[in-house]
């Protein structure tokens, strides 16, 4: 009997899905059905589309702060990083200038990059102050949602707009001065 599915991901070439016991599993249309246990529970999962518009590569974030990167349909483990001690719970690609890198926000608000270009492996590019729950790249700006606010950053760290809002609350009336309505007496039908 399986666990509970936490995380999936439908390709056209099939389903992966993450389940609540650290399995990993790859359900294909056609073909062998793949499995493996990783070390700890999957947080978060991002596909990627290769050079022949097929998904080829399957980023996988969990909740011991690390990002593996697997191959479609195999899951050959082809690279893992370890970013920090909390949780995995945003990814996104980012490819300046072809270079392919990943972009990791954890649930302690930091944010790594990995990939092509980066020599250590991974760079601490900065933190906010609350968990990260998306995170989109744009050319050298990075747009951050943690819970109702969103921050728009340069790679740097530093902020390019303020952070705007999505959800304000109405204002209240204002005291005093107030009229009151009065509605004319309704006509008889």
């Amino acid at each position: 009997m399986q666990s509970q599915v936490v995380r999936s991901i439908v390709t056209p070439d099939g389903i992966v899905t993450a389940h609540a016991d650290r399995m990993l599993l790859f359900r294909p249309h056609r073909g062998r059905e793949q499995m493996l246990r990783l070390s700890a529970r999957v947080t978060v999962m991002l596909a990627c589309i290769g050079p022949q518009d097929r998904v080829f590569r399957l980023l996988v974030g969990d909740s011991n702060g690390s990002v593996h990167l697997f191959s479609l349909p195999e899951l050959n483990l082809i690279e893992s990083h370890e970013l920090g001690k909390s949780s995995v719970s945003a990814l996104t690609l980012h490819e300046p200038g072809g270079r392919k890198r990943v972009i990791a926000g954890l649930q302690n608000g930091d944010v790594f990059a990995f990939g092509e270009g980066i020599p250590t492996g991974s760079l601490k590019l900065f933190s906010i102050s609350g968990p990260i729950g998306l995170i989109r790249s744009n050319e050298e700006i990075l747009t951050i949602h943690s819970g109702w606010s969103r921050e728009v950053r340069h790679w740097n760290g530093d902020v390019v707009t303020p952070a705007k809002r999505w959800f304000e609350p109405p204002t209240p009336p204002k005291k005093g001065g107030t009229q009151q309505l009065i509605l004319p007496k309704a006509v008889p039908a």
